[in-house]
């Protein structure tokens, strides 16, 4: 089914997801952490209308691994509840002992005309660093929340 004219196609403006608490953010080792989110606070978006949107998460993280360096880093999409929507794996061969590494991110939502409806919801970038800790800078880490045409 194609919009209908008049349609009322607002959703949620562009949304600048920033460090949490606008400082570095320890990744914990084996816990999932929330590394990015709306203004470096777990803030709600809600969008105008009840059109389908796709949420599209583009930017770049940061990470200083220490001595030890993960085994695995997961960076993942989800929203205020912490379900996993989209998910990245870092290419193992960049996790080398006290590196300094930037990763660029760009994950995808689903078409939806509920999640960021009525009271909206969070959108959380966050970082599951396996067996080792890693620090997300603050300084370098940075992403852009947007929302694009969904099936109607």
């Amino acid at each position: 089914m194609s919009i209908k004219w008049g349609t009322d196609l607002s959703g949620v403006p562009p949304t600048l997801l920033t460090a949490t608490a606008a400082a570095d953010v320890t990744c914990t080792a084996d816990t999932t952490v929330t590394a990015l989110s709306a203004g470096g606070a777990a803030g709600a978006l809600a969008q105008a209308t009840n059109q389908d949107f796709i949420a599209r998460i583009s930017g770049v993280m940061t990470f200083v691994l220490g001595a030890s360096a993960p085994t695995a880093l997961t960076i993942t999409y989800a929203t205020t509840a912490g379900t996993p929507i989209d998910t990245y794996v870092v290419e193992p061969g960049l996790l080398v002992d006290s590196a300094e590494i930037v990763i660029p991110i760009y994950l995808l939502g689903v078409s939806s005309s509920s999640l960021f409806a009525g009271a909206g919801a969070t959108p959380l970038v966050q970082v599951l660093s396996a067996t080792n800790p890693c620090t997300l800078k603050a300084i370098g880490s940075r992403a852009i929340f947007s929302m694009g045409l969904g099936n109607d």
